[in-house]
């Protein structure tokens, strides 16, 4: 009877470490499965959320045309910067540097066409006998202002078999009213220069996109002619009459309530002055939204 009693003894114990083993591999068990497989996984599930939850930062894929374009410029290699100016407005619109590349390209345009040295598009003429600057200026699809401005001159005398420097003017212009540009396109619809509008007011019942043309240019008060290059022409008040009525486009009035009153398309009036060299009537006006 006692033998049997301390083999129930030691069967209890035995019992007890074997339940305690189990009990200590099954810990271990929980231990490795949470270190190995269940806390790694939340971790990476946190990171995750953490991630998702950062703000994107948006890839500028344009800026690096853009500074090949500077370096391209600021080495004399006018035409290749322009052209990879050209590809970013192409390409990547949504870049923080499209309205720099816009304004670098239009000054470039402008700079080119209004400067005295021939370059494509423009020529030298011979003037002959019974010519005038407006007569040149028809005759070769430009402006008077534009002729006058490029060769230097200070008025409208000429002398035979004296040589001036010419260029077509073959431009449209596109008035966009939500981003309030004007924008100069050439005949083939590229970009030349865009141009701010002040402000832009569309007469009562008039549709608020439509086509007309430049009819003509207005000096002053329109009541008198202006010499071209004069100095009362220079300084006088200038605006383009569309054929559609009510709709010029002039500078803005400074420290004048005038302007909030009249209807047409305003722009600042040194950019207005350079637009006058360069729109001739005739040319194509689109208004757009």
């Amino acid at each position: 009877m006692k033998i049997n009693a301390v083999v129930r003894v030691y069967l209890r114990l035995l019992s007890a470490f074997i339940a305690l083993g189990m009990l200590v591999v099954s810990g271990i068990g929980v231990y490795y499965i949470w270190e190995k497989l269940i806390f790694p996984e939340k971790e990476l599930e946190k990171k995750i959320v953490e991630i998702r939850s950062r703000k994107k930062e948006k890839v500028d894929y344009g800026e690096q045309t853009y500074r090949e374009a500077v370096a391209l410029l600021s080495t004399g290699a006018l035409r290749g910067g322009v052209e990879r100016l050209h590809e970013l407005m192409k390409f990547y619109p949504d870049s923080q540097y499209y309205t720099e590349a816009k304004r670098v390209v239009g000054e470039i345009n402008v700079d080119r066409l209004l400067s005295k040295s021939v370059t494509p598009g423009k020529h030298e003429y011979i003037v002959k006998g019974g010519d005038s600057l407006l007569r040149i200026a028809q005759n070769k699809q430009s402006t008077v202002g534009y002729v006058i401005h490029v060769n230097g001159r200070m008025g409208g005398g000429l002398q035979k078999g004296e040589q001036l420097v010419v260029s077509p003017l073959n431009f449209s212009v596109l008035i966009s009213l939500s981003s309030r540009t004007l924008t100069l396109r050439t005949e083939e619809g590229n970009f030349f220069k865009e141009y701010d509008l002040v402000r832009y007011k569309i007469p009562p019942n008039s549709p608020s996109q439509f086509d007309t043309k430049v009819k003509s240019l207005v000096v002053g008060s329109g009541d008198s002619l202006l010499p071209v290059g004069s100095a009362r022409y220079v300084s006088a008040k200038k605006e383009l009459r569309c054929e559609r009525r009510a709709v010029p486009i002039r500078s803005i009035l400074p420290d004048s309530d005038e302007s909030k009153y009249i209807t047409g398309f305003f722009l600042n009036s040194d950019d207005l002055e350079e637009l006058v060299l360069l729109v001739r009537p005739g040319m194509d006006v689109h208004v757009r939204k």
